[in-house]
């Protein structure tokens, strides 16, 4: 399989890890994480138990911030055991592509503003890996409900803000082609926006979430790239067997 990184990635403001011999890489996790982050928007979207079960946790009097997101994935993966067989290199090189230093802007999409900047590493590029999955189908239907969504609830906070025309709907266009679409590696300031994109509509859970921990989880706050003129993280994961 090949992972193709449609726009750049990135994955944290001091850059990406490298090996022994100075090499970078990306953790097989950051990819598992793209991949459940996707399978947790869809199956709350498809399953009325999941989402009732999430629901019912999201609205509990305690919530513990570094806890949420596995928890979720638990209830999750309890039901749809074969989330469980997904397995994934513990390394992924990034030989195969281009690393350069850029400027990423904190872009909030509601106030169309920049609020905040950085320089670090991005990673574009073609990569190849071996995934190991009982059915890859299922993750082309996962890959594309949640990044589909996702684009179109970005876009739909800028209004008439010209990267409408400029990246999204273009974006959104090559997104229903791909394989398997995928949002890998940081592309938000806020880490729960990543799961719960589902519950961006629900007035409780938004409420509860912010009241508790102070985190909105509507996709406000996007990492965007002035110099490519695109946000983070789009990537296809392509297989001949598809």
């Amino acid at each position: 399989m090949h992972l193709i990184t449609w726009t750049p990635i990135l994955l944290a403001e001091n850059g990406f890890p490298r090996d022994g011999r100075g090499n970078p890489f990306i953790r097989g996790s950051v990819l598992k994480e793209a991949i459940l982050n996707a399978a947790t928007y869809y199956y709350v979207k498809k399953d009325r138990e999941i989402e009732a079960k999430v629901r019912t946790y999201l609205l509990r009097e305690e919530l513990e911030p570094t806890k949420v997101v596995e928890d979720i994935k638990e209830i999750l993966q309890d039901k749809y055991l074969f989330l469980r067989e997904l397995e994934i290199p513990e390394k992924i090189s990034l030989s195969d592509g281009e690393i350069y230093e850029t400027t990423v802007e904190v872009f909030d999409l509601k106030k169309q503003i920049e609020v905040n900047d950085f320089r670090s590493e991005v990673f574009r590029g073609t990569i190849e890996l071996e995934i190991s999955f009982p059915d890859l189908s299922k993750l082309k239907a996962i890959g594309h409900s949640y990044c589909e969504s996702l684009c179109r609830a970005e876009m739909s906070m800028l209004k008439n803000h010209p990267l409408i025309e400029d990246f999204y709907v273009p974006m959104l266009n090559g997104i229903k082609k791909w394989d398997i679409p995928l949002r890998v590696g940081m592309w938000t300031e806020d880490f729960l926006q990543e799961s719960l994109l589902f519950f961006r509509k629900v007035k409780e859970i938004r409420k509860k979430l912010m009241e508790k921990l102070k985190i909105d989880i509507r996709p406000k706050r996007v990492l965007y790239l002035p110099a490519e003129k695109c946000t983070v993280g789009w990537c296809e994961l392509k297989s001949s067997n598809l």
